[in-house]
């Protein structure tokens, strides 16, 4: 069997397939983020990006979204999205455990936090999986953090990263945060997430993949894509 390739050059081959990746500016508020990277778990962000227009139509803020009935929320989600039940009750739950510690659905004061502080407040939020608390911690507070979810790792594991082995969430994510600096982990993830959408599989050094997409083939093209950047919030009158 061959040798795994290491995960810098993994990266600067996803590198040379989807262009460099630039990060957004982060929201004022992370809880945007957190929203956001509640429906960019197990999905892809075209499905993130159309549920979150739906929540958006449908209420007047996340504080309504709050309140909304898990079959509201699945309604909003919509009843294909990946894992739509246990995302309805899980980010209820969430943004009700942020609610009562804040009185607001809000997660402004993280940015003034430590960091250690702010990724251990995220990760003690009732009902959050790690890759959004890890998600928030790189996306909107500048923290180093790698995040992961099954379906990435999945593609990794196929795509030979980890040689013959299939490691678990814990193991991979520990793996590739050791291998990853703070200064490219926002990239890498933007990377691995554009790569994800394209359905993975192997990449060559000069960037090929292949199994190629209609989707892959057209980011080649463009040099810096904002990938997996949450949308605008809407502005409230």
């Amino acid at each position: 069997m061959s040798k795994p390739p290491s995960v810098e050059s993994f990266l600067r081959s996803l590198r040379a397939a989807f262009g460099a990746q630039e990060a957004p500016e982060p929201p004022a508020d992370p809880i945007d983020e957190f929203v956001w990277s509640f429906l960019l778990w197990e999905a892809t962000p075209t499905k993130a990006t159309h549920a979150l227009r739906r929540i958006r139509a449908e209420t007047v803020d996340f504080n309504e979204f709050r309140v909304s009935l898990p079959g509201e929320i699945r309604a909003m989600l919509g009843e294909r999205y990946p894992l739509v039940d246990v995302r309805a009750v899980r980010l209820r739950a969430a943004l009700d455990d942020i609610y009562r510690r804040e009185h607001a659905v809000s997660l402004t004061r993280l940015t003034a936090m430590p960091k250690r502080e702010s990724r251990a407040y995220l990760d003690s939020i009732e009902a959050t999986p790690p890759y959004v608390a890890a998600r928030v911690q790189l996306m909107a507070l500048g923290g180093h953090a790698v995040p992961l979810d099954q379906r990435t790792l999945g593609l990794l594991v196929e795509a030979g990263l980890f040689g013959d082995t299939a490691p678990t969430l814990e193991a991979a994510t520990a793996t590739l945060s050791r291998a990853i600096k703070a200064e490219d982990a926002a990239e890498a993830h933007l990377l691995l997430t554009a790569w994800a959408e394209a359905g993975g599989g192997p990449v060559s050094r000069s960037g090929r993949r292949a199994k190629t997409s209609s989707r892959a083939r057209s980011t080649t093209t463009k040099k810096k894509k904002k990938t997996s950047a949450s949308p605008r919030p809407r502005k409230k009158g």
